[in-house]
């Protein structure tokens, strides 16, 4: 009696043996763009001012935001330490530490309680802009598919 069977082989680079490995590399490809592109940029944007710290200190408030040495500016970055893990920080990957008045400038330092300067929130304001579906989906679905190309 003759047997009835159906066979499928499916080719492509995503069916290849190491297609997790590359589609790990993809999504930490896709985050690192995502945290350095809206993340870094954003944090950095919102640290502007005079340039030397003579004319900072002859400007008004409405004329700098927290750009005084431009040191914390130089010290935000956006890496991705593990696998699947963003991180936009003040000094943390590169140094080792976060600038010691991070927290301060951005609002989440026990001093800020008792200062009339409730902080900038940047890192916050950055967070909330790439928690975004639309830009994951364009960032790290995009590096997906250029991948498995």
């Amino acid at each position: 009696m003759a047997e009835m069977t159906t066979t499928f082989k499916v080719e492509g680079p995503l069916f290849k043996a190491d297609a997790p490995k590359q589609l790990i590399k993809a999504v930490n490809r896709g985050l690192l763009d995502l945290v350095v592109i809206e993340g870094s940029v954003r944090v950095k944007e919102e640290l502007w001012g005079p340039t030397s710290a003579e004319a900072y200190k002859r400007s008004t408030p409405d004329e700098r935001h927290g750009a005084k040495t431009r040191t914390l500016k130089r010290a935000v970055l956006g890496s991705v330490p593990r696998d699947g893990i963003g991180q936009i920080d003040a000094g943390q990957e590169e140094f080792g530490a976060n600038l010691m008045y991070s927290s301060w400038v951005e609002g989440i330092s026990s001093r800020n309680a008792s200062s009339s300067f409730k902080g900038y929130h940047m890192f916050q304001h950055a967070y909330d802009h790439i928690n975004n579906p639309k830009l994951l989906n364009e960032y790290i679905g995009a590096a997906i598919a250029e991948a498995f190309q």
